[in-house]
């Protein structure tokens, strides 16, 4: 059932995922931007949200290999959906100019001459540090006047051949496009390798990272993971979003649609500074010197030079001084912490939750007019939640294929030998009431012939079993 092969009911469900998800996002709407312009206060911000998007993935260029790995490209499509969300995507919220912090920030370890220019450009063409955007333009993209300039006005005067689009969303040509090229293990030859990634976008490791421990593919797809889990040991999945391997431990069992299942949930160590935690040390963006304070991980370096910052909704588990950095946060595990929940024998997923945050870095970089009033500070501009539950009719398909078969051996488990035990114990019965019977008609035989009993009612060459 379980390897991912064609004609398995696995592949079927790996292929073209049948169960429904959405995706669901809030947005943090500024909501005194003139004065943290102006005066450098604090920033306050209203969650709004969710706006709601129906989810679908599937894989393409299917390609299987002979040393059982697959290759293959997920593709999602996001379909708006209005009923379940609190406003239409042209609902405008206050946020930061991203294109603005974003030249800032590229060039702030440039030559003093590249500072001056973007400081001069980013005076004249840059607009405010917040600006008003529309959820549709910020998250799938918008044609920004700046980039426009640069790419007309600018390159184009000069002649220049170096490609720069005018377009920026956070999720900028997501819709409909791919997470990349993944090649994996189908567990045909071993299951304990379903579905973990062998390389992805033709390379084992992931290069935006300085450490061997940070750059490592480890763990599966996230599609399936190999069955029977192990609570002692932690589930690792490679995510494109985060850019680098993710890892869950196993919190405690629960229940979805009847089936037991193992919750996996996101540790503390996952997210904690490199200054804390030596391991995420390959995490700091560009080096060492520049580690976040925990809660965060910059992923700038594969977010086309972006100053995106990655947390947990809230900045959930952050540093104190990350969460106070901004009002009106209030971060809650159970609305905005992310779980799993596997099947353990055959780590079918059962439900998902995977709640993560994009944010930026806010600084007066480079001196530039725009951020002189500005303090340092983490700024979220959104969050969202990917999630999946499992249909009633695969549930129950599960159930009847996999785990009433596993109850029933595990009971057979007991039961057997006690089985064999009493027909062992009847066997014995049986076979002494026989031999007594068999005594018995023999003497009765010996009486009405008139012959002497014999001494002992055994003989040594007796059978010991009488059939």
């Amino acid at each position: 059932m379980l390897p991912l092969v064609e004609g398995t009911a696995t592949y079927k469900l790996w292929r073209d995922v049948p169960v429904p998800m959405q995706m669901q996002l809030w947005v943090f709407d500024v909501v005194n931007a003139e004065e943290v312009m102006e005066h450098g206060v604090k920033p306050y911000v209203i969650e709004k949200g969710p706006y709601s998007y129906r989810l679908r993935k599937k894989k393409e260029n299917i390609t299987f290999h002979a040393n059982s790995t697959v290759t293959f490209r997920q593709h999602s499509w996001y379909y708006f959906d209005r009923e379940m969300s609190v406003g239409d995507e042209n609902d405008t919220f206050t946020t930061i100019n991203n294109i603005l912090l974003g030249a800032a920030y590229m060039t702030r370890f440039e030559y003093p001459i590249i500072k001056e220019m973007t400081k001069l450009l980013l005076e004249i063409l840059g607009g405010n540090l917040y600006e008003k955007y529309t959820v549709r333009d910020i998250i799938w993209g918008y044609e920004d006047p700046l980039l426009k300039i640069i790419k007309d006005d600018i390159l184009g005067a000069l002649n220049l051949s170096y490609t720069l689009d005018d377009h920026f969303g956070f999720f900028y040509k997501w819709n409909g496009s791919d997470d990349g090229q993944f090649t994996v293990f189908t567990g045909a030859e071993d299951l304990t390798r379903l579905s973990k990634v062998d390389t992805y976008n033709g390379l084992n490791d992931a290069p935006f990272w300085s450490t061997p421990y940070a750059r490592m593919l480890n763990g599966t797809d996230g599609t399936f993971f190999p069955p029977f889990l192990d609570k002692q040991k932690p589930l690792f999945f490679y995510s494109p979003e985060a850019c680098r391997t993710l890892h869950m431990d196993f919190d405690r069992e629960n229940i979805v649609k009847d089936i037991g299942t193992y919750r996996y949930t996101f540790p503390t160590s996952l997210l904690e500074s490199g200054t804390v935690n030596p391991d995420n040390v390959g995490f700091c963006t560009p080096n060492a010197h520049f580690c976040m304070p925990s809660g965060l991980l910059n992923v700038s370096g594969c977010r086309d030079a972006s100053s995106a910052i990655m947390s947990y909704p809230h900045f959930l588990g952050g540093d104190p001084e990350v969460i106070n950095g901004v009002s009106g946060l209030h971060p809650d595990p159970m609305h905005h912490a992310s779980f799993l929940d596997l099947e353990p024998t055959s780590g079918v997923p059962m439900e998902v939750a995977i709640r993560l945050q994009i944010g930026v870095y806010v600084s007066n970089f480079s001196k530039i007019r725009q951020l002189e009033h500005t303090t340092s500070y983490f700024h979220p501009i959104f969050w969202f939640n990917e999630s999946t539950l499992i249909t009633d009719g695969l549930a129950s398909q599960l159930r009847t294929e996999l785990v009433e078969v596993v109850q029933a051996v595990s009971v057979l488990h007991y039961v057997l030998p006690c089985v064999g035990a009493v027909l062992v114990v009847i066997s014995v019965v049986y076979t002494l009431y026989r031999r007594k019977r068999q005594r018995k008609l023999r003497n009765q035989s010996l009486e009405n012939t008139g012959q002497p009993k014999p001494e002992s009612d055994s003989r040594e060459d007796d059978p010991l079993l009488v059939t």
